[in-house]
């Protein structure tokens, strides 16, 4: 009587885990992780602008109304030249840090300042134009080039939103 075991070999089991492998080599290849997580910080990026800008839009109907100055108020101008200038990217000398206006979270229209994704760079506020400002301008920089964001779009990789 013949005793026949069925089973795989170990010749077969290591083809099909050389085939996963290759499998997951190709997925992970095509899906671009890199880019991916990139487009995620761009995205929260372009939200807290937004979130911002809004917050900024909100104090200005309805506290800016009372103030003689409400760019003063919120510390956008005075001694020092705070208006926005884009064409070298965003730094410290543009603006003001975002997490200096405290209006806007003291007053209730944000629960916090948000900070960028990176850690390294922080959000600007600043104004169109420092002796008649009649626009309040919220950048980050820090915009990564990839297929949704390219760079032609966000020139010196800046991302701008004004009330």
């Amino acid at each position: 009587m013949l005793n026949k075991q069925s089973g795989f070999t170990l010749v077969e089991i290591v083809i099909v885990i050389a085939i996963i492998g290759v499998l997951a080599a190709v997925t992970v290849v095509a899906l671009k992780p890199q880019e991916i997580f990139a487009n995620g910080r761009n995205s929260r990026r372009v939200s807290d602008v937004g979130s911002m800008n809004s917050s900024i839009g909100q104090w200005l109907a309805r506290e800016g109304l009372s103030e003689t100055d409400p760019y003063t108020t919120l510390g956008l101008t005075g001694g020092v030249i705070q208006a926005i200038n884009t064409a070298d990217g965003i730094s410290t000398a543009d603006g003001v840090a975002a997490s200096t206006v405290s209006q806007l979270t003291s007053a209730g229209y944000l629960q916090a300042i948000p900070s960028d994704p990176d850690g390294s760079t922080e959000y600007r506020i600043g104004v169109d134009d420092v002796a008649n400002p009649t626009h309040i301008i919220v950048c980050t920089g820090g915009i990564e080039h990839t297929s949704t964001y390219p760079a032609g779009t966000y020139p010196n990789n800046v991302f701008c939103q004004s009330n």
